[in-house]
């Protein structure tokens, strides 16, 4: 393959002729151990996906984590799967006024300039800039099928798409104001923006009728239970890795992100406690050390019989980092490769699709509907209770009866 070997930190590409074709492998320097993972047919696809992998290899370097290699193949599956659903057949090459390089210039100019937080880069902003290079449309031209495409996805709300599509359009009026693009396309694009009214759709985390999208209990419990026993799972242990993850999200109603960080010097199981502080959250791969979590410097979590016996379950996955959830390597979990797989049970089990996050919705308003106080239940999750009532409480819904979470 003409792409030298060079022009990568930790991995090669390799060209497998077979009778159905060629096809690529990317295989990983001798320091991570020469294993290979297969990348597809289409050259400059595979080459993307490697430069790709390339990068989450650095990120995982950089932070001090050992290379696991089940997450970079969950990153290729999910390059791939988005790469057919899309029908995009040959990747051509990027223009230097493509979309997508036009909102790296504008990310890479804030923060350069510290204009934005670490943690809003890993988090919103990386979330745009995966939905950019997503997009099948790069020219500014194509602006009709962009929102199109952009408006297109059912699995968000018409606001959802909307604020994703302004910080897209702020990017391509400050490339225009800089120079780099005529400004025509700025003003374009503002105008194409205030055209789009979100009057009379649903809010990000509400149902059809207006009400906060939770799931049911036993929506929850079937979730898990596919998880444990791999029932959608392709390849042993894919899934399974991460059903005590989604459990604990359950039981405590605590953000992905501080489960993904928790460590075992935080939860005290002879005094029944878990201690979310001193904010250590993982936003994309990558560690974002806070004075605290979002609200607070710490809270307590109460330990009842099921969490206990859960978090013990945890123990025998323990490594020298000492993080509660870890992979089936014994490396910390990674949240983009656990959406994949959430993604997948969801659709085997014909339930509606809404992201991990609404486990906490869900927490929240099961408990304020079993009698739990707000003051006390906000606490517990590190809201305030104006935040719980207009954010994540649904209200009035049926009784039913629930595990003994908090006591």
């Amino acid at each position: 393959m003409a792409q030298a070997k060079s022009d990568f930190k930790h991995l090669s590409i390799n060209t497998l002729k077979l009778k159905e074709g060629v096809f690529y492998q990317i295989r990983l320097s001798a320091k991570l151990g020469r294993k290979t993972i297969g990348c597809g047919s289409h050259k400059i696809q595979a080459l993307n996906i490697a430069l790709l992998v390339d990068e989450e290899i650095s990120k995982q370097v950089a932070a001090g984590d050992s290379v696991d290699i089940d997450t970079l193949k969950e990153l290729v599956r999910g390059k791939l799967e988005s790469y057919k659903e899309e029908k995009k057949g040959i990747i051509r090459v990027v223009e230097k006024d493509d979309l997508c390089v036009l909102w790296d210039k504008y990310v890479a100019f804030h923060r350069d300039t510290k204009q934005w937080g670490e943690s809003y880069i890993y988090t919103h902003i990386q979330t745009i800039t995966n939905l950019v290079e997503q997009c099948p449309h790069q020219r500014l031209e194509k602006k009709q099928e962009i929102v199109q495409w952009l408006f297109g996805d059912k699995t968000r709300s018409v606001k959802t798409s909307k604020d994703r599509f302004k910080l897209i359009v702020a990017a391509i009026d400050w490339c225009s104001v800089q120079g780099i693009i005529p400004r025509k396309w700025g003003i374009e694009y503002r105008d194409l923006l205030n055209s789009i009214s979100v009057k009379g759709h649903i809010a990000d985390n509400t149902d059809e009728d207006g009400n906060i999208d939770i799931f049911k209990v036993v929506e929850v419990y079937a979730i898990i239970d596919a998880l444990r026993t791999e029932r959608f799972a392709r390849c042993k242990t894919t899934h399974s890795q991460y059903w005590q993850y989604v459990y604990f999200c359950w039981l405590t109603g605590c953000r992905p992100s501080e489960a993904v960080a928790l460590k075992w010097n935080n939860v005290n199981l002879e005094k029944r406690q878990i201690k979310f502080c001193e904010g250590e959250v993982y936003a994309s791969g990558k560690l974002i050390k806070k004075k605290g979590t979002k609200t607070e410097a710490s809270r307590i979590f109460p330990i009842n019989d099921e969490l206990r016996e859960l978090l013990a379950s945890c123990q025998s996955h323990a490594k020298q980092k000492g993080y509660v959830f870890t992979n089936r390597k014994g490396n910390q979990i990674s949240q983009q490769a656990i959406y994949s797989v959430w993604k997948t049970v969801l659709k085997g089990l014909n339930i509606r699709y809404r992201i991990p996050y609404q486990l906490r919705h869900t927490m929240i308003s099961y408990h304020a509907n079993n009698d739990f106080p707000i003051q006390k239940l906000a606490a517990l999750v590190g809201n305030s209770e104006e935040v719980i009532r207009e954010h994540y409480l649904r209200l009035d819904i049926e009784r039913i009866t629930l595990p003994n979470v908090i006591k």
